[in-house]
């Protein structure tokens, strides 16, 4: 039987308000202190926690065991699992396409099916929160953070796809909206500052807020909150510790019953401004129910007494406090815990199986679009000019296997190749202006060109050539937009095996471009 409320000490409460992560891919005696000794009751992985899918499952087992055994309360196991370049299982796990993917292959149905398909890998590995879907409206082009994680430049896209994809996921396990009240017209990322939007609320309501309010009607069961500075209503506050962003907009105007979760409290937009372990108090009288330390133990264990603290002191009543828990447990009584009598061979069958795997791959190639000129047909000599996969963001991971030029030289070894710096010197650019000169035909994958912008540089170079030249963009698709004299541009939305396969496929003229661009450019 698992604890009510009533049965649980003060430390017990506070520790059902802490989302932690550590460094270990394994059950290590870190992990094990901070839930006997701290009481400390959830947890966030990352990449760094993953080496094989198979020890993840024995991590995740071994991490309910103990809470069971110590709290007799399952922890909330979250992840970032996204899809595209947010994405935390890798190895044997289905890579999932990310959400502008999923739109430029025009069919919401996808995203039901990438939700329900995510949630049967995620459950079968113990994770049973989803920091996902984006509801962030990236109506800014040079957007730092968002870009190819939101759906859509358009509130009601982001909506149908989102919802769809909160259907499939909620199948068996918790979605969680973000980056309450909208992170899509910014232009900081909240990773390293803190972003404000000086815009009125009745835009915020007819843009921002549309696709939470419609999932909130859809029966969502968490949301983010973001931290940035709403000027007409967080009282210049970020919303994580705004009461009018977090308890009068959201519970009170739209009416969500469901979890509110912080976004990572170390990230600089709260930890240069107003502290990570000293915001804790002010997020939970703003209204949140569970607070992210990401990445240090320190802070982990200081942000729990100085909750403590505070309702020893008063200035955190107990009744807010009990509040906020009574809602943790009545979600976490709903949760599958076969995971502690299971091994893996018993969930293998559902991580990376051929069903998930051909579907991620079909929408990559339904998802590749031509946004202008024609498709590519080699002709005579061929260069191709690419990077590495980046990190781009702080949320972003690359598996560090899908480079284009490794994969693509065995299967087109007429081309000749060059591997660019993601930021290309201006020596560089010269070098490969001359290049050139001497092909017929130039393709050139950009790569966020509004970041790393000497790209802006090398295509104007190449534009100059008069040489048939080829961008085919593996992220933001906005670099036609930046240099709007390129002739023939296809995106792609991500770079990730799956879409270097499309890319391939694609240059041998296996398959054409049939995406719709889910964005104006």
């Amino acid at each position: 039987m698992l604890k009510k409320l009533e049965q649980l000490t003060l430390e017990e409460k506070i520790g059902q308000l802490i989302v932690f992560g550590f460094h270990e891919d394994h059950y290590a005696s870190n992990i094990e202190n901070l839930i006997k000794n701290h009481k400390l009751g959830n947890i966030l992985l990352f990449s760094r926690n993953v080496s094989s899918s198979e020890k993840l499952f024995i991590l995740n087992k071994n991490i309910q065991k103990a809470m069971l055994k110590y709290l007799q309360i399952p922890a909330f196991i979250t992840a970032d699992q996204e899809g595209g370049m947010v994405t935390r299982l890798f190895g044997d796990a289905t890579i999932f396409p990310g959400a502008m993917a999923i739109s430029a292959a025009n069919n919401p149905h996808n995203a039901y099916l990438s939700g329900l398909y995510m949630a049967d890998e995620m459950d079968a590995l113990g994770i049973n929160v989803n920091f996902a879907p984006v509801l962030d409206v990236n109506n800014n082009p040079l957007n730092p953070v968002i870009g190819v994680r939101s759906y859509s430049d358009r509130p009601e896209v982001v909506s149908e796809y989102a919802n769809q994809y909160i259907s499939g996921l909620q199948s068996k396990v918790i979605a969680t909206a973000k980056h309450f009240p909208g992170h899509g017209d910014t232009h900081v990322d909240s990773h390293l500052d803190l972003p404000h939007v000086d815009f009125g609320k009745q835009r915020l309501h007819e843009m921002e807020l549309y696709p939470f309010k419609k999932a909130i009607k859809n029966n969502l069961k968490a949301v983010m909150g973001a931290h940035i500075v709403y000027q007409d209503i967080t009282n210049g506050m970020p919303a994580t510790l705004s009461k009018e962003a977090l308890t009068d907009l959201l519970r009170g105007e739209l009416g969500f019953t469901g979890l509110v979760f912080t976004d990572g409290m170390e990230m600089k937009a709260i930890l240069n401004r107003y502290g990570a372990v000293e915001s804790a108090v002010p997020a939970i009288l703003a209204g949140a129910n569970l607070l992210l330390y990401c990445h240090h133990e320190d802070q982990q264990i200081a942000a729990a007494k100085v909750i403590k603290e505070a309702v020893l002191d008063g200035t955190l009543p107990l009744e807010v406090l009990n509040e906020r828990v009574a809602r943790i447990l009545k979600y976490k009584a709903e949760l599958n815990l076969d995971i502690v009598k299971q091994d893996y061979q018993d969930v293998k069958p559902r991580v990376g199986n051929k069903i998930h795997r051909e579907f991620a791959q079909n929408i990559l190639n339904q998802a590749l679009t031509l946004v202008k000129g024609k498709p590519f047909k080699a002709q005579g000599k061929t260069l191709f000019i690419s990077q590495s996969p980046q990190a781009t963001t702080f949320a972003d991971l690359t598996d560090g296997k899908s480079n284009t030029i490794e994969i693509l030289k065995d299967v087109l070894p007429q081309f000749d190749y060059y591997q660019a710096q993601i930021n290309p010197t201006a020596d560089e650019i010269n070098k490969l202006k001359d290049m050139a000169l001497k092909y017929d035909q130039i393709v050139l994958t950009s790569y966020n060109s509004n970041v790393f912008k000497n790209q802006i540089k090398l295509l104007k170079e190449l534009v100059q050539t008069k040489k048939e030249l080829h961008v085919i963009s593996l992220r933001n698709p906005y670099d036609h937009y930046l240099v709007p004299e390129i002739e023939n541009y296809v995106c792609l939305y991500e770079y990730t095996a799956n879409s270097v396969n499309t890319l391939k496929d694609y240059l041998l003229g296996k398959i054409k471009p049939k995406g719709k661009l889910p964005i104006n450019v």
